[in-house]
């Protein structure tokens, strides 16, 4: 907010007549910015709790509009004025449009106003905070990290004056109002009491369950209110015992929107065909209750297959592993895979996509490699960052130590359906610490986890892991990969790369249960992605090589004088010309002067990081070219 910026007549007269103002600025504390509020006399830091560091309106504006190191101006709560502010954070989107607490705002109904971020909203109105009441509450929104503040006195808010303009204009009296709001969000101890908590233990225990869920809303509630019910149905709770518990539970954490008993028991029924009931205290080798149906009800049940997300490869709900050797480029070739499904094109230029949201959850990288990497990928395949800002989510897990099984609550504070696949790299840093990769047993439990939280969440899972020691040429599809061989029978979909006779080129071969069989095809690395190598045979894999015994001194072939080396000014000189050509013309060039590839890619990287070379661009459809002077505007 520019310091003209401010609309003084949208401020309130019974806000400005009071000598209750300080200025404030920006002060980053901890990595976070903090607001300070400032004397505006002296310029020193201001307290909340000091009348002799406040002053009038008029004086404080005039000094904000004096300085540029001040962000704004504040009122401050005091004991003895009748005022209180609400505020809500991250409530708005980025449009400004509201993703929580309208309906906190519309039974205030008072003057509010746009806080300096654009995400908040702050209410003023004449009452004072219940006794009963904390000032702080946190767990709001789509996504959990909406707050909501209440003070009355000790604390000053930011005034912006950009007010919301189908509210009233001035600060309303609201007592019973803020009396009822604090009520719901703080049920004092003895309304609590009221109503027994449960009739049985067995609801005791359910309540104790529920209260103790990490669980966000989103928007109004729905979610976590199925996930209280999840937790009736594993305690074997009747209907009215869970609406009765449940009840119990919304005055200590209260849902965003209401829900009648009949939601309630709607929603039950929604449970009960996600969880088991009385699940919580049956032993696990307890035997499961038969849902058997004929032919003919399974066939009018089920017509279809289930929709596709990745065409020939990967369908909702399916699972599948992504096997490669170690530092091959799994990482890139899923990301590239991520980017492609948000956007909706083809993966690799042969698998249709279906365009959807994708989270990332990676266990190897940290933060900052993966913000550097994601934009590479992009780049490489003409994505605009813009495309991807809202679609593509990572979270890095390297360090948190959350394996498959303790990953349960956080799949439970994500909105089902909100994601088309989740991606896990890689699957070794995602196992239990006592569990065995070579044990069937392990591997299987792992799978059957996996497909509950594809189940409940209604998207796909992809694996990343590595292969085992050893050549993978004459191994089928299916026993390559590291560890009991159930980890391949019980995807869906279990993909490999395997190295090709010729360096910096894979084989992808897959096998895959609900679409036809594909035909194995080459990727060559062109960093930092895989492209088509259609002109390779996907079946010359690259063969076991013997152990050489070492050489005796009498068979070491007489030393030779060596040409000179090859670097990246070298190889500009005498493959990439100012016409441009395209990377796999220059590739070929090198080669056939009797480079190696990866010798060959190795050095055009090196070349176009140090300036040599410059990539020009001619849309989407046709290929990057290189050339040693730089792209005219007019050649694009």
């Amino acid at each position: 907010m520019s310091n003209a910026a401010l609309p003084v007549e949208n401020i309130p007269q019974c806000l400005r007549d009071l000598p209750q103002w300080v200025c404030w600025r920006y002060v980053e504390r901890e990595g976070k910015k903090t607001k300070v509020p400032v004397c505006a006399g002296s310029g020193l830091n201001a307290s909340a709790t000091d009348p002799a560091t406040w002053t009038t309106f008029e004086a404080a504006h005039k000094a904000y509009q004096r300085s540029p190191h001040l962000a704004g101006v504040g009122f401050v709560f005091t004991k003895d004025a009748p005022f209180a502010g609400v505020d809500l954070d991250r409530c708005l989107d980025e449009e400004g449009k509201f993703l929580w607490g309208q309906e906190i705002v519309e039974q205030l109904a008072t003057y509010t106003e746009v806080s300096p971020s654009g995400r908040g909203v702050k209410l003023f109105l004449q009452a004072k905070k219940p006794v009963f009441a904390r000032c702080r509450l946190d767990g709001f929104g789509p996504t959990g990290d909406g707050e909501i503040e209440i003070y009355d006195q000790g604390r000053f808010f930011v005034v912006t004056g950009k007010r919301l303009e189908h509210l009233p204009a001035d600060v309303a009296e609201r007592q019973a109002e803020l009396d009822s709001l604090c009520t719901r969000l703080w049920p004092s101890p003895s309304e609590v009491k009221v109503k027994p908590v449960v009739a049985t233990d067995r609801s005791a225990e359910c309540l104790r369950s529920m209260l103790a869920m990490r669980v966000t809303d989103h928007r109004d509630g729905s979610h976590r209110l199925f996930a209280v019910c999840c937790r009736c149905i594993e305690h074997d709770l009747s209907d009215a015992e869970a609406v009765a518990c449940i009840r119990t539970y919304e005055r200590v954490q209260p849902f965003p929107a209401a829900w009648s008993d009949t939601d309630i028991v709607r929603r039950l029924r929604d449970a009960e065909r996600q969880c088991r009931r009385g699940e919580h205290k049956k032993p696990s080798s307890e035997r499961i209750v038969p849902s058997c149906k004929s032919v003919g009800q399974l066939l009018t049940d089920h017509p279809d297959l289930r929709k596709p997300v990745i065409h020939g490869l990967l369908r909702q709900g399916e699972t599948a592993n992504l096997i490669a050797p170690s530092k091959v480029g799994k990482s890139w070739l899923v990301t590239d895979l991520a980017l492609s499904l948000a956007t909706g094109r083809p993966w690799l230029d042969t698998f249709a996509t279906e365009a959807g949201n994708v989270l990332i959850l990676d266990n190897e990288l940290h933060h900052e490699t993966t913000a550097h990497r994601i934009p590479q990928v992009a780049e490489a395949r003409d994505i605009s960052l813009t495309e991807i800002a809202d679609t593509v989510f990572v979270d890095n897990l390297r360090g948190r130590l959350k394996d498959i099984f303790s990953l349960g609550p956080y799949f439970d504070a994500l909105q089902p359906n909100f994601f088309k696949i989740i991606v896990m790299d890689a699957l070794y840093r995602f196992l239990p610490k006592d569990a065995d990769e070579n044990s069937n047993g392990n591997l299987t439990d792992i799978y059957n986890q996996l497909d509950c939280y594809a189940g409940m969440l209604g998207c796909s899972f992809v694996l990343v892991h590595h292969v085992s020691k050893g050549n993978q040429a004459g191994k089928s599809v299916t026993d390559v990969g590291a560890g009991a061989g159930s980890q391949s029978r019980a995807t869906d979909t279990h993909f490999v790369l395997r190295p090709h006779e010729q360096d910096g080129v894979v084989v992808l071969d897959a096998a895959v249960r609900s679409w036809p069989p594909i035909e194995p095809r080459c990727l060559r690395w062109t960093f930092p992605v895989w492209n088509p190598a259609d002109d390779l045979d996907p079946a010359a894999l690259r063969p076991e090589r013997p152990r050489r015994p070492p050489k005796s001194p009498a068979q070491e072939p007489p030393t030779t004088k060596q040409p000179a080396a090859w670097d990246a000014r070298r190889f500009v000189e005498s493959f990439v010309r100012p016409t441009p050509a395209t990377i796999l013309a220059v590739t070929q060039a090198a080669i056939d002067a009797g480079l190696s590839e990866r010798k060959a890619t190795k050095l055009l990287k090196q070349a176009e990081s140090q300036g040599l070379i410059h990539r020009w661009k001619f849309g989407a459809t046709h290929p990057v070219q290189l050339a040693t002077i730089p792209q005219s505007e007019g050649s694009v």
